[in-house]
């Protein structure tokens, strides 16, 4: 039979083709098995503009695999008897103070961690509407909704409860005994060697720059030594780890995805799929397949497979656990792509792994193509459908009249109008690196729209999860005729936050 290694290897022109595709320069693949490190493959360069290539110690973002480690971070708390997974939000966290009675009265620890609390995104901005910072949109505990909102709350409970911070708890407490000299909550060094650089895809594959494996594999060989630890003794706590309570992290809270042939939930940080099924739940990439994703291990024994996916301005990351063999798959690379590149090739060579038959694998090449045209698609999409509902006829005000500092109810975050020679823009937070060109739609509403690849070299967020709604600004007069106010959604499905100028 063909070794592991040589057939990973194999997968090198494909995975360089899946990264072209998607526009990702740098990528680095590590394979544990049987609780041991059996492979790593480094593709592209951690920068490019020196030609760098990445190795298992270069340094990038690995963005919402964080939530493993902050679930794990309560799991020491409920183990030291802090607090339990039932434990209300607002008695582990005293300052809470929100304005919607179910989430203030009823939510728990565990509604925060599993995504079932219904709150809103909160990604856009980290502001609220109506003069509060949460808002509930969807039933509480009804549905599955990721949100990264609640794990910023669920920071604030660490704290609370630890009474240290969020970082030096999580420095000391998990990445120090696990040996992890190479991980960082905040900004590495500037003196430290070997970071890669991130990038945003620009429309032709190409990257503008916005600015490790080897520690990931320690972390991921102690969550997968105590999950079957734990489920098989019924213990919270596992000898030569400093993880507790990971039966519970790594188990189903929630119900994803649906509807499923097989399992398909989510934990306390951690996704799980039961194969045969479809991956990539927590990525881009299940929006940018119009039909749907591919389903992943047909044709070999049933398997769990226990997961999470990151991704941020710069950066994708992909991990895969296999608790029966102690196997995992990491996967990190520095750019966000045109699709989600470390899922395409994760399940890629999750299915070399498995030895799926050659008849049942997916083409993962095609579903690159698809998910990147269906990416670019969004910004004429969107420009289609703004010319569509415009108002034709209008024009603005004298520019001076909407010049000012507008601020929201709770006075934390303000937004700067300001005239440059003929141009109006707008500046959140007053900052120069926020602020955008504001051009007249109709009446007093104007967009802040930029062309795709302007918003990539921004080192923006683009995608097909914001609407028409979230590019348009709207102004609105007070009693004296002149714009005291304006208008912006700044996440789907909330109301307008309101700003008033002072």
């Amino acid at each position: 039979m063909e070794s592991l290694t040589s057939r990973l290897d194999a997968l090198r022109p494909k995975i360089e083709e899946l990264m072209r595709i998607g526009g990702t320069p740098g990528l680095s693949l590590g394979v544990m098995h049987q609780g041991t490190q059996v492979y790593f493959a480094s593709y592209g360069y951690r920068d490019v503009e020196q030609r760098l290539p990445p190795n298992e110690e270069t340094i990038l973002p690995v963005c919402s695999l964080a939530k493993a480690v902050t679930s794990a971070a309560l799991g020491i708390l409920v183990d030291e008897n802090k607090a339990g997974w039932g434990t209300l939000v607002k008695d582990a966290l005293p300052s809470l103070d929100i304005k919607d009675e179910t989430l203030q009265n009823q939510m728990t620890i565990a509604d925060l961690l599993c995504h079932r609390s219904g709150m809103s995104w909160g990604d856009n901005l980290l502001i609220g509407t109506d003069n509060n910072i949460i808002t509930r949109l969807l039933p509480f505990r009804g549905q599955f909704a990721y949100n990264n909102l609640a794990y910023e709350l669920a920071g604030k409970v660490i704290e609370s409860l630890s009474k240290e911070s969020f970082f030096h708890f999580i420095q000391s407490r998990i990445f120090d005994p696990l040996g992890m000299t190479r991980t960082f909550l905040k900004t590495p060094p500037l003196d430290l060697d070997n970071v890669g650089k991130c990038y945003n895809a620009l429309d032709d594959g190409t990257s503008a720059p916005i600015t490790c494996v080897k520690d990931l594999m320690k972390l991921y060989k102690a969550f997968i030594k105590g999950f079957n630890h734990q489920i098989s003794t019924g213990n919270t706590s596992t000898d030569g780890i400093p993880l507790k309570q990971v039966a519970q992290l790594m188990s189903a809270k929630i119900f994803m995805d649906q509807p499923s042939k097989n399992e398909a939930s989510y934990g306390l940080g951690w996704a799980r799929v039961q194969l045969p099924g479809r991956m990539g739940q927590i990525g881009i990439n299940p929006g940018l397949m119009p039909h749907g994703m591919p389903i992943v291990g047909k044709g070999v024994p049933p398997r769990l497979v226990i997961f999470h996916q990151g991704s941020l301005p710069g950066a994708l990351a992909l991990n895969m656990l296999l608790p029966d063999t102690e196997s995992a798959i990491v996967i990190t690379s520095n750019a966000l792509a045109l699709n989600d590149v470390p899922d395409w090739v994760g399940q890629m060579v999750l299915e070399e792994f498995l030895e799926v038959p050659a008849s049942e694998r997916n083409d993962y090449l095609a579903a690159a193509k698809t998910s990147v045209a269906t990416n670019l698609q969004w910004y004429p999409d969107l420009v289609e459908e703004l010319q569509r509902a415009q108002k034709n006829g209008t024009s603005a005000r004298n520019l001076s009249a909407y010049v000012g500092t507008y601020w929201d109810h709770l006075h934390i975050v303000k937004v700067a109008i300001t005239v440059e020679g003929d141009h109006l823009y707008w500046a959140l937070q007053g900052l120069e690196s926020e602020k955008f060109r504001l051009a007249h739609y109709e009446d007093d509403i104007f967009t802040w729209l930029q062309p795709r690849n302007e918003l990539s070299r921004r080192g923006r967020w683009v995608g097909t999860d914001q609407g028409p709604s979230f590019w348009k600004v709207e102004f609105r007069v007070g009693p004296d005729g002149d714009p005291d106010r304006l208008y912006w959604v700044h996440d789907n499905d909330v109301p307008a936050d309101e700003y008033r100028k002072e």
